[in-house]
C-alpha cells in the first residue's frame, strides 16, 4: 500500500535526487516546482527507498504523475494494482515517458495529448544572445529599455533577504493584473512566493531582479530541475517598463545560470497570449504531455 500524504519542504533532500534520476527536464520532474503548487491542486507524496509516487486529489477522483525514480516498471504496478480500482488515470506524462509506458503495457493505456501542458525548453545561450533574425524583436524592444534607462538601471541576482521587497512587489503585480486575470491563482502564487523565500536556502533558488532609479521593474525565481536544466518558476515584470519581460530574461540567462544548459519556461496553460510569447522566443523543443487512461 502506498501511503500518500501532503509535501513538506524538508522531502526535498530525499526526494529531489530520487526525481533527478529521470532524466526528465520537465517542470514534473522539478520537486520545488511541484511543492510550490502543492496546496493548491492538493498533491499529495510518497516516498520509496527507490522511488517519488505523487497524486493529485480532486472531487472527481485520483490522478497520479509518473512515478520518478528507479525501475518505472514495478513503481507503476505498485500503482496499478494498490492504487487504481478499475481504473487508473495519469497526468503530465512526457512524451518520452508515454513511450516507456506504452512498452511496458501494450495497449492497456489510453493516452490524450494535452497541449496546454507541453513545457516549453530553450538553450540559455540563446536567451542570452538573442540571435538571428526570428529574435529580431527581442533585440529591439531590449534597445528601446537600454535607451530609455541607460546608466538608470541595476541587475543583481535575487537573495533571500530580497523578500520584502518582491512581495511587496508581487502584490501590486497582482492588484493591477486581478481584473484580467484569476484572483484565487495570483493570491495562492503569491502565498507561494513568500513561502518560497522561507525555504531559498534549503531549496537553493536562482534569480535576479532588474532596477529602474532603484525600484523593481522585473524579478525572476528560478530552481534546477537537474544538472543540466532549470525551471523558471516565477517571472514578473513591470509593464510600465517597455522591454523589462525581454531584460530580465536575457540578463538572468547571461548572469545566473551560465553553467546551466537548458532553461525551462513551463506551459502556457492554455493562454493564446503566453503561448504566442512563449513561441516567440523560438523554444529548442517543446515536451509533449499526455494524459492516460488504464482501464483493468
Amino acid at each position: 500500500m502506498l501511503n500518500f500524504r501532503p509535501i513538506k519542504s524538508d522531502d526535498y533532500s530525499v526526494a529531489a535526487p530520487i526525481m533527478r534520476q529521470s532524466g526528465c527536464i520537465s517542470t514534473d520532474a522539478n520537486f520545488v516546482a511541484l511543492y510550490m503548487w502543492s496546496k493548491y491542486y492538493n498533491t499529495k507524496i510518497c516516498i520509496t527507498e527507490t522511488n517519488v509516487f505523487l497524486r493529485v486529489e480532486t472531487e472527481k477522483g485520483n490522478m497520479y504523475i509518473y512515478p520518478h525514480g528507479e525501475n518505472m516498471f514495478s513503481a507503476l504496478m505498485e500503482i496499478l494494482e494498490t492504487e487504481g480500482g478499475e481504473e487508473a488515470k495519469f497526468i503530465s506524462i512526457p512524451e518520452r515517458i508515454k513511450e516507456k509506458m506504452e512498452n511496458a503495457f501494450p495497449g492497456e493505456f489510453t493516452f490524450s495529448e494535452k497541449r496546454e501542458s507541453f513545457d516549453y525548453i530553450y538553450k540559455r545561450e540563446t536567451l542570452a544572445t538573442l540571435p538571428g533574425r526570428k529574435l529580431h524583436q527581442k533585440r529591439t524592444n531590449i534597445n528601446k529599455f537600454l535607451s530609455r534607462y541607460e546608466g538608470r538601471y541595476t541587475y543583481a541576482p535575487l537573495k533571500k533577504s530580497d523578500a520584502e521587497e518582491i512581495l511587496a512587489f508581487q502584490k501590486r503585480w497582482v492588484d493591477a493584473a486581478t481584473e484580467k486575470d484569476g484572483k484565487e491563482t495570483l493570491d495562492y502564487e503569491s502565498s507561494a512566493i513568500a513561502e518560497l523565500f522561507e525555504t531559498f536556502d534549503k531549496f537553493n533558488l536562482r534569480g535576479g531582479i532588474l532596477r529602474v532609479d532603484g525600484d523593481i521593474a522585473a524579478y525572476c525565481i528560478a530552481s534546477e530541475i537537474n544538472d543540466t536544466a532549470l525551471d523558471i518558476m516565477v517571472e514578473k515584470a513591470n509593464g510600465e517598463y517597455i522591454g523589462a519581460y525581454q531584460m530580465i530574461n536575457k540578463l538572468f540567462a547571461e548572469n545566473g545560470c551560465a553553467d546551466i544548459e537548458y532553461i525551462n519556461r513551463e506551459e502556457d496553460m492554455g493562454i493564446e497570449g503566453l503561448r504566442r510569447a512563449k513561441l516567440s522566443y523560438c523554444p529548442e523543443l517543446l515536451i509533449k504531455k499526455y494524459g492516460a487512461v488504464w482501464k483493468r
